[in-house]
């Protein structure tokens, strides 16, 4: 279980980075407006996924969770 949390860590970090990334370029700042055209143009020819990082982020959260409950359940069995 503790493999899933940090594996929903890292999904969250990224889809996280990707959705502010394109709330940033409509504000004209972040990630997108510094990084080279090689790298962002994938991202900013295909903006729908700022909604997929969007969906992906609320979507890990949720299932973190019940993730953290069964982490402590697991805790709490190890003390003694």
């Amino acid at each position: 279980m503790k493999a899933l949390d940090l594996v929903l860590n890292g999904v969250i970090i990224v889809s996280a980075t990707v959705f502010f990334a394109y709330l940033g370029l409509l504000y004209d700042f972040g990630l997108f407006t510094t990084l080279p055209e090689l790298i962002t143009r994938p991202f900013l020819d295909l903006p729908v996924l700022q909604y997929v990082a969007l969906a992906v982020f609320i979507g890990a959260m949720v299932v973190k969770l019940p993730v953290r409950k069964v982490i402590r359940r697991e805790n709490l069995r190890e003390e003694p």
